[in-house]
């Protein structure tokens, strides 16, 4: 399904956004990693290239904007074009409100929203040249639905990508680039593995299907929104989240 296509995928060293490598190297697809932990998104690399599809890796701090200019200069330079950005790279506290500081507030809003706006603004311009494009952006069930662990930075800065995709979306559907969101429930990652046992299994019971959601689930949507299969879908945000969010 993406023969021949060209994805960065930021965050892409564990939990959901290595699924997503996986799913699309699986589909044919050359791969630019992001991630800031150098070990992890090495092993990425040393995993998803025995595959047999061309894997690079650049680690950093996705919330700088001079990353997302080398980037997509290096991604140029390896595979002479981009087809795909897949926006994953995210971080969440667990701090109240009463006690968060303006410095953790921002940390995580530069991290999973100027991220976003960092790297689409530097891939656009290419997207736009050849009038094509599929941008995806991790947002979260949490932008709608407060949560009792996590702080409101991370629920604000999800509400933000889901509104960031919907402008993408209508401003650049004239250049045959679609921008949707992808807004997963509880998956069985390793950011929910670092929750005490109770609120897991709380957190089961309020889902309909009474189960944790697995990356590889994530990642199929994923595929399809990356494919052109989807060719005539943008500006959407799809709830992936075994019903406990239904729109």
């Amino acid at each position: 399904m993406l023969k021949n296509k060209v994805a960065i995928i930021t965050g892409g060293s564990r939990g959901i956004g290595n699924a997503i490598a996986r799913k699309f190297a699986e589909n044919g697809a050359s791969l630019l990693l992001v991630a800031l932990h150098k070990g992890r998104l090495l092993q990425a690399q040393k995993e998803i290239s025995k595959i047999g599809v061309h894997v690079e890796i650049i680690y950093g701090d996705i919330a700088e904007p001079s990353l997302s200019q080398f980037i997509v200069k290096k991604t140029l330079k390896l595979f002479g074009t981009i087809d795909i950005l897949v926006n994953c790279a995210g971080i969440i506290t667990r701090t109240p409100f009463a006690n968060l500081s303006p410095k953790e507030w921002h940390r995580v809003i530069h991290v999973n929203l100027d991220g976003i706006f960092y790297l689409s603004q530097a891939v656009l311009p290419v997207l736009c040249e050849k009038k094509y494009g599929r941008i995806i952006n991790m947002s979260s069930q949490m932008a709608r639905l407060p949560h009792p662990n996590a702080s409101p930075s991370y629920e604000v800065s999800k509400a933000g990508i889901t509104a960031l995709t919907r402008h993408l979306a209508h401003h650049y559907a004239k250049y045959n680039i679609c921008v949707n969101a992808i807004a997963p429930g509880t998956i069985d990652t390793d950011l929910l593995k670092s929750m005490p046992p109770e609120a897991i299994k709380r957190f089961k019971k309020a889902i309909p299907f009474q189960r944790l959601g697995q990356p590889r689930e994530v990642a199929d949507l994923a595929l399809f929104l990356a494919s052109d299969q989807s060719s005539y879908v943008t500006g959407a945000t799809f709830n992936i989240s075994g019903g406990s969010l239904m729109d």
